[in-house]
């Protein structure tokens, strides 16, 4: 693997932690929104609430699934590189 490869999943690695941790942060305020949409009766407000509700709804399972996909990808190729080994292993007879 190049250094350049390297490099980038490196930063893609950064990247996707630091989504991770907005996700999360989205997800607390999320709970703060739920326990305030409970106590509002102002139907401006609310409806405000209700926006950024489906936003704390939505960025984290996207960053959850996009953590999913990536795990399975992992799995793939790490299964792929095993066979890879197994088959140049094993010698072939005639």
């Amino acid at each position: 693997m190049n250094p350049k490869n390297k490099k980038i999943i490196i930063a893609a690695f950064l990247i996707l932690i630091a989504l991770n941790a907005v996700a999360f942060y989205v997800i607390q305020e999320g709970i703060g929104i739920a326990k305030a949409i409970k106590n509002t009766e102002n139907k401006e407000v609310l409806k405000s609430l209700e926006q950024k509700q489906i936003f704390s709804d939505v960025f984290p399972s996207l960053v959850f699934t996009i953590d999913i996909a990536l795990i399975f990808f992992v799995c793939y190729l790490l299964i792929k590189m095993l066979f890879k080994s197994l088959k140049k292993s094993t010698p072939t007879q005639k």
